[in-house]
């Protein structure tokens, strides 16, 4: 139990930020639900963490910074001239996003899981990253569409256990073949049709050897014409300490 609790915890560590990067290879190819479990393990040992950086739509923005203390992801956003903070809290089968106001803690109610931070795009589910804990996903055969980058990429598809709860009724991503990089993860409606697409623009490497992204956008798409962008963010990390 506190083995997965850890290995959670590292992934969202890497990936809540989003999305690890790391130096194995993969020479048998994996089940969907394997993949997951490696992406949720293909993350270095992080420990205590303080990472800090900004959410950016066109002129507006938001810094905001991640601490991880134990099982507790701490993020902090700024809003006007106030702080705002939310935790993420992992438990053994899943994690419970948490409100924190006056030092107080409440379970933050699933109807809030889509609510936008701080006049940005960006939701509490986006940064939470709730699916990379879904079962019973499978493996997509995408053909030419399994290369992002100029990268060969497992895609995997993970229907959501309760669609009633959250933004996507099923994710897909694009897991690079060689290093594990998830390049690409695109969330879908109960109709099929995508409304977000996140996908990792720049990266920066660690004197460790190892790898963590410095720049994502996410991409809102229009809901009457999916292949249209309605709105645009990034998210930036600051340079973290050992970049080469």
């Amino acid at each position: 139990m506190m083995h997965d609790m850890k290995m959670w915890k590292n992934i969202l560590l890497a990936a809540a930020m989003v999305l690890p990067l790391s130096a194995q290879e993969m020479e048998v190819e994996p089940s969907a639900d394997e993949l997951l479990a490696c992406m949720r393990e293909m993350t270095v040992s992080q420990g205590n963490k303080d990472v800090a950086g900004r959410i950016r739509k066109a002129k507006l923005k938001i810094p905001f910074s991640l601490s991880v203390r134990g099982e507790t992801l701490a993020f902090q956003y700024k809003e006007g001239d106030a702080w705002k903070r939310f935790d993420v809290r992992i438990k053994e089968k899943n994690v419970d996003i948490m409100l924190v106001e006056n030092g107080k803690a409440r379970v933050m109610a699933p109807a809030q899981y889509a609510q936008t931070i701080a006049g940005t795009d960006v939701c509490y589910e986006d940064l939470s990253l709730r699916f990379l804990y879904w079962q019973g996903g499978q493996m997509v055969d995408a053909g030419a569409d399994s290369r992002i980058k100029g990268r060969d990429c497992y895609v995997v598809q993970v229907p959501n256990p309760n669609p009633a709860v959250g933004q996507f009724a099923w994710v897909r991503m694009w897991v690079d073949k060689e290093n594990g990089t998830t390049w690409q993860i695109d969330g879908y409606d109960k109709d099929g049709k995508l409304k977000k697409r996140f996908s990792i623009t720049s990266v920066q490497r660690l004197s460790d050897g190892t790898w963590f992204f410095k720049q994502m956008k996410l991409e809102v798409r229009n809901p009457q014409n999916p292949e249209r962008t309605i709105a645009l963010d990034y998210l930036e990390m600051d340079d973290l300490p050992g970049k080469k």
